[in-house]
């Protein structure tokens, strides 16, 4: 698979366009490789991993941390030098979705609301508001036309799609997959089909951070706690503010999300879960329950939804997907056991 339509394939997931300010998404290190036969996905891109990852013949590396937030030289051996000279020596590619991944509800990011079945979702904390257009699109002909058909019912960005004539078809997908759905229905000479007529229409959905949710039904609190074990792998949590009885709504943000907590409880989430949860934010938490589940179990499980789900996909191309598991930094230590 060529280099650039991966990238293409990444970002359809993760539009470096909807990255926080702050961050650095997409491409990290640029790569001589023009193509791909292996892509290894982690969470992090520390060196023993990537050292890990290329010596299984990985031409791209996907990660969901980047290498670094603000670019410096390379003026100290310590372990950005030593990933730049891993990768930079094989001639690799090593890419980054972070934000550009942690805002997209209907992305990984969701595995936690799919672990739960938490229903009625809403965003924490909107960036942005995508809204659907559709597209009528004339075509070559008749055998083009049911080709883009064929090619447009497979991609998961595609809201509709059907023919609506002999040379032509509708196509409904939100605005910022529009340069994609044109992609897909390009002719032999790669030119994108003529757009004969575009409207806005319903639904409309929330592009930003954290999520908040109902159970199918309410649970009393130790019962939702032994549901979550199940969903999330790591034997050991922190709690902050007041154990409700009874939990019917869940709030949660991977990563570094504390700071979101008001806002979960002032949606009607009884409990919230994140991680990262600091001394005074624990402080400054006014009803409602956070509970750090780790900033490390809850992002390297949402890579790993993202690499099955591009080992599905991309398997008919030929590319090799596999996941490179890191570790918990944290562990719990208890004095004479």
């Amino acid at each position: 698979m060529r280099i650039k339509d991966l990238i293409r394939r990444i970002e359809r997931t993760a539009p470096p366009r909807h990255a926080a300010g702050w961050d650095n998404c997409g491409p990290q290190i640029a790569g001589t490789a023009l193509d791909c036969a292996r892509l290894a996905v982690a969470l992090d891109p520390l060196p023993g991993i990537v050292e890990e990852a290329l010596d299984w013949g990985a031409e791209c590396i996907l990660t969901h941390h980047p290498l670094l937030l603000a670019p410096r030289l390379p003026d100290r051996l310590d372990d950005y030098h030593r990933v730049l000279s891993l990768v930079l020596g094989r001639g690799a590619w090593l890419y980054a979705a972070h934000t550009s991944l942690d805002v997209q509800a209907k992305g990984p990011v969701s595995h936690l609301a799919e672990s739960l079945e938490l229903t009625s979702r809403r965003v924490i904390e909107p960036v942005k508001t995508a809204r659907a257009v559709l597209l009528r699109l004339g075509l070559e002909g008749a055998e083009a036309r049911d080709a883009a058909l064929s090619r447009l019912s497979g991609m998961p960005e595609i809201l509709s799609v059907e023919p609506s004539g002999a040379r032509s078809l509708d196509a409904a997908c939100f605005d910022e997959d529009r340069e994609a759905l044109l992609a897909a229905c390009a002719g032999q000479k790669g030119e994108p089909p003529r757009v004969l007529s575009a409207r806005l229409e319903s639904p409309s959905r929330d592009i930003g951070f954290g999520l908040v949710g109902n159970l199918p039904e309410p649970l009393p609190f130790a019962v939702f706690a032994g549901l979550l074990a199940t969903v999330v792998e790591r034997d050991f949590w922190t709690l902050a503010g007041t154990i409700p009885e009874t939990v019917a709504r869940v709030g949660y943000c991977t990563g570094s999300g504390a700071d979101l907590a008001p806002a979960a409880f002032a949606m009607g989430a009884d409990v919230y879960l994140t991680g990262d949860v600091k001394y005074h934010q624990a402080l400054s938490l006014d009803g409602g329950l956070v509970i750090d589940l780790g900033h490390f179990r809850l992002e390297e499980t949402m890579m790993r939804v993202f690499a099955d789900a591009l080992r599905g996909e991309l398997a008919p191309t030929g590319l090799e997907v596999k996941y490179f598991f890191g570790g918990d930094p944290f562990s719990v230590y208890r004095p004479g056991r």
